[in-house]
């Protein structure tokens, strides 16, 4: 009589392992299927968001992105060469930045902001300036405007927009921006001026400029 008392205790401790063996995996199952399902909506749902972000802003942002892939935009890497009042050749080249970065409008279609950059003004953009000869490299930030009534149309000009050569400084005016398929042009203004610190207002005055007529050509990546 014990022993079959013993027995049904360990088969029923058998069963109840076995149960709950078994109860743990289903429920270690559903969690993992609950969790890839709301995996894969949450990135449906995040290439739907970026979907319909890029087209929107393909619309309203057409400088930028273009919702046709042969079109050409504003956005990417120009360069070309220039010759200063003084003769010297200089190479120059104007980077525009992406309003958005593919990066960027991955992390806002899904509700995270990758940058400090949440609201895109669609006539504005950031890009690099950088001016090069021999001996010299220069690199100056640039914030622009782009004429939403005509897209060719813009202008920009640099964060940083001051360079000492005594007994002068010099600063930069970029105005009449045109930009057609590959091809770009832009007129800088160089503006000499007497002293970086004047005495009075009158030094303060632009002691000379020279207007120079740059033209520059899209890089094309080759893939």
């Amino acid at each position: 009589m014990l022993v079959c008392i013993l027995h049904l205790y360990w088969l029923y401790g058998q069963f109840k392992a076995k149960f709950l063996f078994e109860s743990t995996v289903k429920m270690r199952l559903g969690l993992l299927f609950t969790a890839l399902a709301l995996a894969l909506l949450f990135v449906i749902s995040g290439l739907f968001g970026y979907y319909v972000s890029y087209k929107t802003d393909g619309h309203l942002c057409p400088w930028a992105y273009s919702i046709d892939e042969n079109k050409p935009v504003l956005v990417g890497k120009w360069a070309g060469k220039f010759i200063e009042p003084d003769s010297v050749e200089k190479k120059i080249s104007l980077e525009i930045y992406e309003p958005y970065t593919k990066r960027e409008r991955f992390f806002y279609s899904i509700g995270f902001a990758y940058s400090s950059r949440l609201w895109l003004k669609y006539n504005k953009f950031e890009g690099l300036l950088t001016i090069e000869n021999k001996q010299n490299i220069e690199k100056y930030k640039v914030n622009g405007n782009v004429n939403m009534r005509d897209i060719q149309l813009f202008d920009f000009h640099l964060l940083e927009n001051e360079k000492e050569v005594e007994p002068y400084y010099y600063s930069f005016l970029f105005t009449n921006g045109f930009w057609k398929q590959n091809d770009m042009s832009f007129l800088m203004t160089i503006i000499f001026h007497k002293t970086k610190y004047p005495n009075n207002l009158k030094n303060y005055d632009p002691h000379s400029n020279k207007k120079i007529k740059v033209f520059l050509s899209r890089i094309i990546a080759i893939s």
